[in-house]
């Protein structure tokens, strides 16, 4: 019988579980299985059935993403992308992938994002890395505030119970419009994010949150007694601040918690000025850094026309023989389809790589994934497509 394409449904949610775990090695508990289940929508989910086994899956989150200038967009957030190790190389994910993007497309989504396990097998689905991130340490014996911008006490608060959610989200929902990259959360989505971080992870604590009026923080502990000698490994895991104050207070009262020796982090953003409030900026050390969010622009118009841009110019790109005419400027813009002479010529998985600021025509060029014009059209792309702060994205889907 031929592996079929189908729509699951509720009585396939262990099965799906089942083979996502056995895709990355691990195991959902019967209460985990329990748990994510609210948080998704199966009709936005697609799997491959082989004599009544899934073999293969993907699916996608309804998200509104935040594009250069502030504008939220519709977005399918892919998600679950597995396949058995039994069924690879026969096209499964491709075809599994290519109903879910059709399924994205026809609910009126623009864009498709996700973030990948590996890094070399999504640009041949159309999609190319939109932001980088990093991970950091800082040695907390070392790190000193400068004196002027140590903050006032009293800023900086422990929360618990059942306002935190409440909370969370009402400052979530301010921080993820200021900088492109970052999505919506639900309420049930924070409350089942607290919920999972609650619980120790291994040799983790459970999270403890720190809050300000403009900004919170999450960590973990490791705990490191060292025979009488404790220098506990705090694991920032959220660090969110709408304001430079906010910002500045809570990195403070992070670096100054008792017992701690390191802190460590996988999700400040690359351009994160903590280096500058400090008195010697090599107190922190990037330890590594890969890719953060990979786009796959559905509907190119819509995208490119709802951001905003660093210059006013005009820039007619040709994606895979299509040419798009891009008008923009720092207050509005358009896309358009052209056949007018193409200033930039790129795949589509790269032309997606632009949407957000983050990556620089002249790297793509230099990397072998785009051409120019002439050393002028290059020029006049690398100041029109960047933002003032580079994307990021903190948000796991």
């Amino acid at each position: 019988m031929a592996i079929e394409i189908i729509t699951p449904v509720d009585d396939d949610w262990e099965r799906i579980c089942r083979t996502d775990s056995q895709t990355f090695g691990f195991d959902y508990t019967p209460a985990e299985i329990a748990e994510l289940r609210p948080l998704h929508d199966l009709s936005r989910f697609r799997v491959a059935v082989d004599d009544a086994q899934i073999v293969s899956v993907a699916g996608s989150y309804a998200l509104d993403a935040t594009v250069p200038g502030g504008v939220c967009i519709p977005m399918g957030g892919v998600t679950w992308v597995s396949t058995l190790s039994t069924h690879r190389r026969q096209g499964l994910m491709r075809r599994v992938l290519t109903a879910v993007h059709d399924d994205i497309d026809e609910r009126g989504e623009p864009l498709a994002s996700l973030y990948a396990s590996e890094g070399g097998i999504y640009e041949h689905l159309g999609y190319g890395v939109a932001s980088q991130s990093r991970t950091i340490s800082i040695d907390t014996k070392r790190a000193t505030f400068r004196a002027e911008y140590v903050p006032e006490a009293g800023q900086v608060r422990y929360m618990s119970g059942d306002n935190v959610v409440d909370t969370i989200s009402e400052i979530w929902e301010r921080f993820r419009r200021c900088r492109a990259g970052e999505v919506t959360r639900s309420l049930l989505e924070h409350d089942q994010l607290l919920a999972a971080r609650s619980r120790p992870e291994g040799s983790l604590s459970g999270a403890f949150y720190l809050r300000h009026n403009d900004g919170y923080a999450a960590y973990r502990i490791e705990p490191q007694w060292n025979d009488g000698q404790p220098a506990h490994v705090l694991h920032l895991i959220q660090m969110v601040a709408v304001t430079p104050e906010a910002h500045a207070a809570l990195w403070h009262t992070v670096l100054n918690i008792d017992l701690v020796g390191e802190v460590r982090s996988r999700i400040v953003a690359a351009d994160d000025p903590i280096g500058f409030l400090l008195t010697n900026q090599r107190d922190v050390r990037t330890t590594s850094t890969k890719d953060n969010i990979w786009l796959n622009v559905r509907d190119a118009s819509i995208c490119f026309g709802a951001r905003t841009y660093r210059t006013t110019d005009r820039l007619v790109i040709e994606v895979d023989g299509k040419r798009w005419a891009i008008d923009g400027s720092p207050d509005e813009a358009s896309c358009r389809s052209v056949r007018t002479r193409p200033d930039l010529v790129t795949s589509h998985a790269w032309f997606s790589a632009l949407l957000y600021g983050g990556v620089l025509p002249s790297a793509l060029v230099a990397g072998r994934r785009m051409t120019a014009r002439n050393h002028d059209v290059l020029r006049r792309a690398d100041l029109f497509f960047p933002t003032s702060l580079l994307p990021h994205c903190q948000t796991q889907y």
